[in-house]
């Protein structure tokens, strides 16, 4: 009897290490998924809508002023550098850099003031907008559905959002006034402020370490700080420093991501 009972007993672990096997190599396949670091690149096109400038008085006789500014900016550079490390297998935290750069395109609206003197109306104008943000990301991995083989398909959803700072800059020159022949002025300055961003695309996975990817992404920033204007008459003073309101951009890019 106690035989029978030992072999019993063996025959039922036996069982249950069988049954239990398939479960624990599951389990054991997604931790090596898990604590994964990744690199990626982002590079497209960066839009900005039309750039507000705040309005500066003028003191008469002493000091030129702005009202109603708005520049028009071109599409340019967009491109982003991440590395991040995987908490699981649909969450990732990463470190962001960035760089944009957006063509100055003129001004829409805007005119020098003189307080009592007249205002003349802004001309010209050649150079570029950039932004350097560096952000803390969260990134959330959606597969889209499975196969016949029950295995996630190659396609995923991806969203992303962060926040961070901004470094901002304007480097233009050139700005003239309409009725002043020859008057010029310049600013080139920029300031760090607090940003934000989302995000949202898709990724196909060309292998189990590598991600090619399309995406959109909006980044919003507080405000700018260009610096004081400079003009090439040196009796003129500046008004104050050139400021901007909130900035957004629109980016479309193309992405690649390595495991390691």
């Amino acid at each position: 009897m106690p035989r029978f009972s030992v072999r019993m007993a063996s025959a039922v672990c036996a069982v249950a290490a069988v049954s239990t096997s398939p479960a624990l190599a599951d389990d054991t396949a997604k931790r090596a998924d898990l604590g994964d670091y990744y690199f990626g690149l982002d590079l497209g096109v960066g839009f900005m809508p039309s750039v507000s400038i705040k309005d500066r008085e003028a003191i008469p006789g002493l000091v030129v002023g702005i009202s109603g500014v708005e520049v028009d900016v071109d599409p340019g550079l967009a491109g982003n550098l991440s590395m991040g490390f995987k908490m699981s297998d649909t969450l990732a935290v990463e470190i962001e850099l960035g760089y944009y750069r957006n063509g100055f395109g003129g001004f829409s609206g805007g005119e020098w003031t003189t307080g009592g003197f007249g205002t003349f109306a802004l001309t010209g104008g050649d150079g570029n907008f950039t932004q350097i943000p560096l952000f803390v990301n969260g990134r959330w991995d959606i597969p889209l559905g499975k196969d016949g083989a029950a295995e996630p398909k190659p396609m995923h959803l991806e969203l992303m959002a962060g926040v961070g700072i901004v470094n901002v800059g304007a480097d233009i020159s050139g700005v003239g006034a309409a009725g002043f022949p020859g008057l010029t002025a310049a600013i080139d300055g920029s300031s760090w402020e607090i940003g934000a961003q989302f995000g949202i695309g898709l990724g196909w996975d060309l292998s189990d370490t590598t991600r090619l990817g399309l995406s959109y992404r909006l980044m919003f920033v507080s405000g700018a700080n260009f610096g004081y204007p400079i003009f090439n008459d040196p009796a003129l003073i500046a008004f104050d420093t050139v400021e901007s309101d909130s900035l957004m951009t629109h980016a479309v890019q193309a992405s690649l991501s390595f495991e390691f």
